[in-house]
């Protein structure tokens, strides 16, 4: 049996200072996965950009006209790599600024709000969503006990 394989393929054009969000991403991608009891091999692309770019995106695929902090788009394409089977989870488009923003604003870490902004990402692309108050719970009550669990705090 081959061993479990999950990967995030980061894109960061930008050159921002994402320090270590590699090794992190990872690290919550394996929680969500062993979290979720999934057995799957993933994949996940992760494009930090900036607020035109966000923007731009945002009114193309949502018809929303602000800068959003992340945007997911998720893929159910299955396919096979060195014979084995990986899914792709889609794209998270991360507002590197807005992060920024946002974490000074919420009084925590940038890798603290990178990871947030992750994990919402990744979640929406396994079919999690918000849209009312019982989804939310669910939704976020998941990101806070994988983040909590990784010692990921706001603090």
């Amino acid at each position: 049996m081959l061993a479990k394989i999950n990967i995030v393929n980061i894109y960061n054009d930008d050159n921002y200072d994402i320090k270590n969000f590699n090794i992190l991403s990872e690290k919550i991608l394996n929680a969500v996965a062993t979290k979720l009891k999934q057995d799957n091999n993933w994949c996940i692309a992760v494009i930090f950009n900036d607020e035109q770019t966000s923007l731009k995106l945002n009114k193309l695929y949502r018809h929303k006209d602000y800068v959003p902090d992340v945007l997911s788009f998720g893929n159910n394409d299955d396919f096979p790599t060195i014979n084995i089977d990986i899914r792709d989870l889609g794209d998270i488009y991360i507002c590197y600024p807005k992060a920024v923003a946002q974490a000074q604003t919420y009084q925590h870490s940038l890798m603290r709000e990178l990871s947030f902004l992750f994990i919402h990402g990744l979640l929406h692309t396994l079919g999690y969503d918000h849209q009312n108050s019982i989804e939310e719970k669910v939704m976020f009550d998941l990101q806070d006990d994988i983040l909590n669990s990784l010692g990921i705090t706001r603090k």
